[in-house]
């Protein structure tokens, strides 16, 4: 029994269309594409236009398919290539970013951070839920490096608890507004993390982001 050529060309293009969500292989589509041609009427062949409308679907199928496999193995490559680049790391001083305070036995950790310029400094600092525990207005600053040593105590003067917190150092615009100004650390790498994509470093040990890194010198 001969198949309708209509009714073929519009299950071609249901399946094409289900083909594309379903990632269906090149040799699918000519096993389709064979099939069609078979059961066409002979009476009525498959227009030239149809068929190279077809063909340049599977031939755009194929382009796309090779080029998905060159783009899966240059990640790969990549990624490999980046594993190794964040091993060499290790040894090396590493400067990184950091917004992190560690409070142990009641002894907050000293902060740097750098200034290009004089300014007027205000350091917040925040609990675990992001509520803030102490504001500590340090007034002009000088340019260069600058320690920030938090005496470990809330606005009501009460020693905080042990922890992790986190704090911005913002710098008063002429307009009134606040720049935060990044708090940066120091130490040598002694280790690295793989967690999937993610590539973590380990200085003074603590974990950081690789992407936190802003120097790394021998």
């Amino acid at each position: 029994m001969m198949m309708n050529v209509n009714a073929t060309s519009n299950l071609f293009s249901q399946v094409s269309e289900r083909t594309t969500k379903k990632d269906m292989d090149k040799e699918a589509f000519l096993r389709l594409l064979i099939t069609q041609l078979k059961n066409q009427d002979p009476l009525e062949p498959m227009k030239d236009r149809d068929f190279i409308a077809q063909m340049s679907q599977l031939s755009s199928l194929e382009q796309i398919m090779n080029m998905s496999k060159s783009v899966q193995q240059f990640v790969e490559t990549a990624a490999q290539l980046y594993r190794t680049q964040a091993v060499s790391m290790i040894g090396k001083t590493a400067v990184v970013k950091t917004n992190t305070i560690q409070v142990s036995n009641g002894v907050p950790e000293t902060k740097v951070f750098k200034l290009d310029e004089p300014a007027n400094i205000i350091i917040r600092i925040f609990d675990g839920n992001g509520k803030l525990v102490k504001e500590q207005k340090l007034g002009n600053v000088d340019a260069g490096m600058q320690l920030f040593a938090w005496d470990g105590k809330d606005e009501n003067g009460t020693k905080v608890r042990d922890g992790k917190y986190t704090f911005k150092v913002l710098k008063v615009t002429g307009n009134g507004d606040y720049e935060e100004i990044p708090s940066v650390e120091s130490g040598v790498v002694s280790g690295v993390q793989f967690d999937g994509s993610k590539i973590n470093i380990v200085v003074n040990s603590k974990v950081y982001e690789i992407s936190e890194i802003s120097e790394i010198y021998a």
